[in-house]
């Protein structure tokens, strides 16, 4: 297993991948890791490579591992915009991303798909999202809170757009406002506001840490070893939890 990018995350995951029995090489261009680039020498007897690096080099990181028919598991957000590109980059291997890897972020996007799909039928309520990370997090809104995001607009009726910036104008009926903020140390939390005249109701997860993101990224290495095909979160979870 080779783990691209050596920082904090980096580290963590390197932690939890040995527990597991895996033996992994680090690569990082600045960091103090094994490797400085991806090549034949650094991916040389790697099954799986871990990305956690920057939205920049998301793509070029992939290409260089695909061209070594290596797997990959995508942590790094903000690349979204060039999915098609990543697809066609990873057409002959296996390829998992997330905005979010934890475990517990994944059951509760199954409990927002859930309370969405109740809210759908009281249109008294409206719904909203907001994130706040640490201050070094280099993308707004997070993944996590855009792949939430997705699944309030695919379960409620009445939203269809998603807005990010903030308004000088009252909101659309239509318009989900997911708003973002940026402070101190803060791991990542995520809360889906529901509110009406009568009353309003909140859920919330709250990462205490990042050994969660990083236990995940390794179960999705296990899931994708030997496999081909393009994947995401809800095929580890399937295979993690069952059901559809």
């Amino acid at each position: 297993m080779a783990i691209i990018g050596y920082g904090k995350m980096g580290k963590i995951i390197e932690t939890i991948a040995k527990e597991r029995g895996h033996e992994v090489v680090t690569i990082d261009p600045i960091a103090d890791a094994n490797f400085k680039e991806i090549n034949s020498d650094s991916l040389n007897g790697v099954d799986v490579a871990i990305d956690f690096t920057t939205p920049s080099v998301a793509l070029a990181n992939a290409r260089a591992c695909a061209m070594l028919g290596k797997n990959i598991v995508m942590g790094t957000t903000g690349w979204y915009d060039k999915t098609d590109e990543m697809k066609e980059i990873t057409k002959d291997i296996g390829f998992i991303w997330s905005g979010n890897f934890s475990i517990g972020v994944n059951m509760f996007f199954k409990i927002v798909e859930e309370a969405a799909k109740v809210v759908n039928k009281i249109p008294e309520y409206d719904v909203a999202v907001f994130e706040a990370h640490h201050n070094a997090k280099k993308d707004s809104p997070s993944g996590t809170a855009k792949m939430i995001a997705d699944k309030i607009i695919e379960n409620v009726g009445r939203k269809d757009t998603i807005v990010t910036d903030k308004f000088d104008r009252a909101p659309e009926k239509n318009e989900l406002h997911v708003a973002s903020m940026r402070c101190g140390k803060i791991p990542g939390t995520h809360t889906v506001t529901f509110d009406s005249e009568a009353d309003t109701m909140e859920l919330t997860h709250r990462a205490r840490n990042r050994e969660g993101f990083a236990l995940g990224a390794v179960l999705a290495a296990e899931f994708l070893k030997d496999k081909k095909g393009f994947f995401d979160i809800n095929d580890l979870m399937k295979n993690i939890i069952g059901g559809n």
